[in-house]
């Protein structure tokens, strides 16, 4: 099957525009906005996890994620990776992006901006019904855009493009099934935060019954519309959920998805115990970003695997030193300098990242089409030395003194003992902390940390970034970094669709993020996801139209259509 150059995400964003004039950016029968497609000839992403078999019906499925979520409550939940992944199995994104990355509608109908990018008409297919028997309607769509607005954490999404101030105006009703969305000025890629991937939990449509009978308790035990439905949540152990009876979507024999009787997910952040889980049975499939896990894994003829280093559209995460640019000490440019200066990537890829992860100068590693020379620090421990010689001369000749924290797996404190090596040998005195991944989470928006070890950037469209490095962000920019041209260049990008635009935007992005140093380079991340053989298309999300979705990104899958060869 064929896979799509990544130049057409970006043709595809400009197709967007003459599609959303018609009347019809994103109409049932999912069209994206039409254009040139270039196929290659091999891509690993579009045949491994892909069944075009008849499913069978029955059975279950456990996923090993590397950490355990606070809650789901979409207005207030931390959504990472693992976060994803449990959204997708209780909730129903209203988009989803296809393989070509463009956004088709799921749960939406339709998705459809006026001429200007102003006004965005959202609305949800008939018929469907939240997992407690309400219906997902427009008053429905409307309450959850609302909460969207509300919310002290999500509400940094629609800063300065919505108005905030007024939700019962920015979101109004217009129909039975219908709302519009009232933007301030063009958003022109917001439909691609209607697909659900990290920072857009706005995609997620929840019931307002349950919610308003109590929002604590909807926190752990999420009502959506999605494949299957609560069962228990033991906090650390597993999550496990039930086929939901009600679900809207058949497929193309017209049997109703989901196919599998139950999905549980079991946490476990000692990656070598989540991979013995998959040895031994306990659990049937996995995610990991680790690079001596996923050496094992491919050695591991019983399990078929797939990583994202041959992602055809969208960004990948990237591994990196983030700094709290707010931080008394680290505000000074010399130290961060010297930071850049005395990390030697070379080292890392080799050491820790086992020549699996790529090197990167920026967050749009090659072959994105907003790759470029960035400027950033190449490894000059000499440099780096002089940095902090300076620095001391202007604080009573004492070293600067940094804490590095980290998550607590195995892995990660290793990992962090050879930075911590770097950094000591220029200079720095430096301690390493652990703490578990929600709590990292936390500690990052309310800026709690001096320097985290972090991954990050993973995106099907560049524009979901835009909180974490504008200056209207807030707490969500977790490095504090408050940048007058990022913060115009993602504007630039937001509000143009124009693809030329658009790169130079991101360009200048990258560029000014290499002069700031918020975050020190390690790596450009690569997940993989390894299955028992028996455990079918779990890389193949399809839109209710029955377009192929995009593949597996950052760890993340779609429960929906995964089923057992019994």
């Amino acid at each position: 099957m064929a896979s799509f150059d990544r130049r057409t995400f970006l043709r595809g964003t400009a197709a967007l525009g003459a599609a959303g004039v018609g009347g019809g950016l994103l109409e049932a029968c999912g069209g994206s906005g039409s254009s040139t497609i270039t196929t290659v000839s091999r891509s690993k992403a579009e045949v491994i996890g892909v069944s075009t078999a008849k499913p069978k019906m029955g059975g279950s499925v456990a996923f090993g994620t590397e950490a355990e979520e606070t809650g789901m409550d979409p207005t207030q939940a931390h959504y990472d990776s693992t976060g994803v992944c449990y959204a997708r199995a209780v909730f129903d994104p209203l988009a989803i992006i296809l393989s070509d990355g463009t956004p088709a509608p799921y749960l939406a109908e339709s998705i459809t901006p006026n001429s200007s990018y102003t006004a965005w008409t959202i609305t949800v297919r008939p018929n469907v019904v939240f997992h407690d028997g309400t219906p997902c309607d427009g008053q429905a769509l409307l309450f959850c855009m609302r909460e969207f607005l509300k919310s002290g954490l999500t509400n940094f999404a629609f800063a300065g493009y919505m108005d905030l101030s007024n939700p019962n105006a920015a979101v109004t009703q217009v129909g039975p099934r219908s709302i519009v969305m009232h933007m301030l000025k063009p958003w022109v890629p917001f439909a691609y935060w209607l697909a659900g991937y990290i920072g857009g939990q706005c995609a997620y449509m929840f019931s307002p019954k349950a919610y308003l009978a109590s929002e604590a308790n909807f926190n752990t035990h999420p009502v959506g519309t999605g494949p299957f439905v609560y069962k228990d949540w033991q906090p650390g152990n597993f999550f496990t959920l039930t086929k939901n009876p009600r679900y809207w979507r058949k497929d193309r024999w017209g049997q109703q998805l989901p196919y599998l009787d139950s999905w549980t997910f079991r946490p476990q952040p000692n990656v070598s115990t989540r991979y013995s889980y998959l040895e031994t049975g306990t659990i049937q499939m996995m995610h990991t970003d680790d690079d001596p896990t996923i050496l094992e894994i491919g050695a591991n003829k019983s399990l078929v695997a797939l990583g994202d280093d041959e992602l055809s559209v969208g960004e990948p995460d990237i591994d990196f030193a983030m700094i709290n640019c707010a931080d008394p000490l680290l505000k000074d440019i010399r130290l961060r300098q010297a930071l850049a200066y005395g990390t030697n990537q070379g080292e890392y890829l080799q050491v820790i990242g086992r020549n699996i992860a790529k090197p990167t100068n920026g967050v749009f590693p090659p072959p994105s089409p907003y790759a470029s020379d960035t400027g950033y620090p190449t490894y000059d421990p000499k440099k780096a030395k002089s940095l902090i010689k300076s620095w001391m001369a202007d604080h009573g000749g004492k070293a600067p003194s940094i804490q590095f924290t980290t998550t607590a797996s195995n892995t990660s404190v290793t990992d962090a003992s050879i930075i911590q090596q770097m950094w000591e040998t220029v200079g720095f005195q430096v301690k390493v902390a652990t703490v578990q991944q929600a709590q990292l989470i936390t500690d990052a928006l309310q800026g709690g940390y001096q320097i985290f070890s972090w991954r990050q950037f993973a995106s099907v469209n560049p524009d979901l970034n835009y909180i974490f490095w504008a200056k209207s962000g807030g707490p969500i920019n977790f490095a504090r970094n408050y940048d007058d041209k990022i913060q115009a260049a993602l504007d630039r990008a937001r509000q143009s669709s124009d693809p030329g635009v658009q790169t130079s935007a991101y360009e200048e992005v990258d560029h000014r993020l290499a002069v700031d140093l918020p975050y020190i380079y390690f790596a450009r991340d690569v997940w993989y996801v390894a299955a028992e053989k028996k455990v079918m298309n779990w890389n193949n999300p399809t839109s209710p139209a029955g377009q192929r979705g995009l593949t597996m990104l950052s760890g993340i899958v779609w429960p929906t259509e995964v089923w057992l060869d019994r």
